[in-house]
């Protein structure tokens, strides 16, 4: 009677685990703080966008409203793509191509922003409210592309740090809340920033 050995049987790895280092590399530690300077960049790009519009358009209303939800929008969209360019190609090299393409192409505005706002500001003169139309193209044409860019950031950053299911959720979460942190820290861009946008915004309920 023969007896047959079982060769040992491979386990499977965990579904949705990453081949990337683990968090205390070297690796781990740049990942956090890219997701870091991202996020400080959003909002730096977010409130110099202001300052950059306001000797065209002014800080009304309208150009506020524009400005923050078209930013929200680019991250949003931002935070979808990276995570599908992610799962798709899953390597380091990938989201620093992505930064260094959002760096380039926010390095880029002081220089190209003066024909699209000028451009912006005389193609909309003629419309009742033309602050509004003119503020909108220029945040579309300006702000578009790098802030999507920047979005692909925390996902992807996510993606390459997650090493097993069960630690998925904790890795995301702190992530994301690096990449928030920026925002409130006292002085410019903090909260106090925030309030004065605010009452600039509403002046009649201060």
């Amino acid at each position: 009677m023969s007896t047959k050995t079982s060769s040992p049987k491979k386990v499977p790895k965990e579904d949705g685990a990453a081949a990337a280092p683990s968090k205390g590399s070297l690796q781990g530690w740049l990942l956090i703080l890219l997701v870091f300077v991202a996020g400080a960049c959003s909002l730096a790009v977010e409130l110099s966008a202001s300052r950059l519009l306001a000797p065209y358009f002014g800080t009304s209303l309208f150009v506020w409203a524009n400005l923050i939800g078209l930013i929200l929008l680019y991250l949003t969209i931002g935070y979808y793509i990276g995570g599908r360019v992610a799962d798709r190609y899953p390597r380091p090299a990938v989201l620093y191509l992505l930064t260094i393409c959002a760096s380039i192409l926010i390095g880029l505005i002081p220089f190209i922003s003066r024909p699209i706002l000028l451009w912006s500001l005389t193609s909309f003169a003629t419309f009742s409210i033309s602050i509004f139309y003119g503020s909108l193209v220029s945040v579309i044409l300006l702000f578009a592309v790098p802030m999507i860019l920047l979005g692909c950031v925390s996902p992807f950053a996510i993606r390459l740090s997650v090493e097993q299911v069960i630690r998925s959720g904790r890795t995301a979460g702190q992530l994301y809340a690096i990449s928030t942190l920026w925002r409130c820290v006292p002085g410019r861009g903090g909260p106090r920033t925030r309030a004065v946008q605010i009452k600039a915004c509403f002046p009649s309920c201060f």
